[in-house]
């Protein structure tokens, strides 16, 4: 997720993220998701490489879903990047309902 051409669209959408690592829990929102991930603005984004456990409230669905993650990427204010400070979190292992849950949103903002 660290190339200039992304391997899906994304979709900016502020969605509730509970995610845990390392024994810390903690509630964020995101600022897009993609088929493959989200990113998550926070201004303690955890180092590349750790691995999340997520919970994400999609709108529209009334469950939320839990999946694994791993942080890909971290921005920070002095980055002098256009991102706001937060991280890039892929997916691991998304089943189909939230694969659908996600194209919905994409097609009905396209």
């Amino acid at each position: 997720m660290t190339s200039d051409k992304r391997r899906s669209e994304r979709l900016p959408v502020e969605i509730k993220v509970d995610y845990r690592s390392a024994g810390r829990f903690l509630t964020d929102y995101s600022r897009n998701v993609s088929r493959g991930g989200l990113f998550v603005e926070t201004c303690l984004p955890l180092e590349p490489g750790e691995k999340v456990r997520l919970r994400l409230t999609l709108p529209g669905v009334d469950a939320p879903f839990a999946l694994d993650g791993v942080v890909r990427w971290v921005s920070h204010r002095d980055d002098d990047t256009s991102h706001p400070t937060g991280m890039g979190i892929e997916f691991l292992g998304a089943d189909d309902e939230l694969q659908r849950h996600v194209d919905r949103l994409l097609n009905e903002h396209s």
